[in-house]
C-alpha cells in the first residue's frame, strides 16, 4: 500500500503535478493532479491522444469536451469522473477554473 497527499499545482507551476509513478505486473500507473484556468483550451490546438487508459475525477470546475468536428460531447463537472481509452482523441474548453485527479495505466512494452 502507498498513500500520497493530494496536492494541486500552484500559481505559476506547470498545470500538471505528478504524485506517484509505479509499476506492477507489467502495468505502469501514474497518479497526479491538474489545475486548468478558465478560458483555456486543452490542448491549445488539435487533440491529445495518449498511449494509456485514463480515468479523471473532476473535483472543482467544469470542462466542455468537444469532438473532432467541434461538437460538444458533454460537460465534465465537479463530482464527475471520465474514462478515456488509449488513443481516444481528447479536447475541451475550460469553462471554470478546474481541478482534477487523474490515473493513467499503460502496459510496459515487452522487449523484442
Amino acid at each position: 500500500m502507498k498513500t500520497v497527499e493530494i496536492q494541486y499545482p500552484g500559481e505559476g507551476d506547470y498545470y500538471n503535478k505528478e504524485l506517484h509513478v509505479g509499476e506492477n505486473l507489467g502495468i505502469r500507473t501514474l497518479l497526479g493532479t491538474v489545475y486548468l484556468k478558465k478560458g483555456a483550451r486543452i490542448p491549445e490546438t488539435g487533440f491529445s491522444r495518449h498511449p494509456f487508459n485514463e480515468v479523471s475525477i473532476i473535483t472543482e470546475g467544469c470542462i466542455e469536451m468537444i469532438d473532432e468536428e467541434n461538437k460538444v460531447l458533454g460537460y465534465l463537472r465537479a463530482g464527475t469522473a471520465v474514462y478515456f481509452n488509449a488513443g481516444e482523441p481528447q479536447a475541451g474548453h475550460v469553462m471554470e477554473d478546474t481541478k482534477l485527479i487523474y490515473v493513467l495505466n499503460q502496459p510496459n512494452k515487452q522487449p523484442e
